[in-house]
Formats: C-alpha cells, structure tokens, sequence
C-alpha cells in the first residue's frame, strides 16, 4: 500500500455552493495547485492549475463542466490564494 503524498493546504475559496481546497503537493511544483471541492460532501479532486503566476497559466478540471465565468472566477481565487501563500512564505524566510 502506497501512501498519499502530503497535501499543503493554502487556502479555501467559496465557488456558488461549493467550498473549495486550494492544495500543494509536499515535494511537487511551486509553481501549480490542486483545486479539491470539500462541500458538498464528498470531498472531490476537481483539476489543477499548472504554471500559476506566469501569463501562461492554465485551469485543468478533471470532471467539472463549468462556464467560462465560473472558471475564471476559480482560477483568479487560486492565483490569488497561491500568492499569499508565496509571499507569506517569502517573509518568513526573508
């Protein structure tokens, strides 16, 4: 049994009824997250964002059929979860 990689939680979000988990992977990319829907239950990986913080960032949903609107609205939330955490964590070590 292989064991689950650690998850580094930045953030949460509210999309419509949704709460949303925006997420790391210990060891894995700075630069992408993890979108987890944790209401309403059951909790759901959702997709993921790759290249966060470049012009070229992109919003992946593994299952999700959302509008044009409601995507964007997810990605803007993470981007700006991920960039408090970053210069957050840019304080504390500076």
């Amino acid at each position: 049994m292989t064991a689950n990689p650690e998850r580094i939680v930045l953030g949460r979000f509210n999309l419509e009824h949704r709460r949303i988990e925006v997420y790391q992977i210990a060891g894995g990319s700075t630069t992408s997250v993890r979108l987890r829907r944790i209401a309403p239950e059951p909790a759901v990986d959702l997709g993921y964002i790759n290249r966060i913080g470049s012009p070229f960032s992109r919003l992946h949903l593994y299952r999700a059929e959302w509008s044009v609107a409601l995507r964007r609205v997810a990605k803007e939330q993470a981007a700006g979860i991920w960039l408090h955490a970053a210069q957050h964590e840019a304080e504390v070590e500076g």
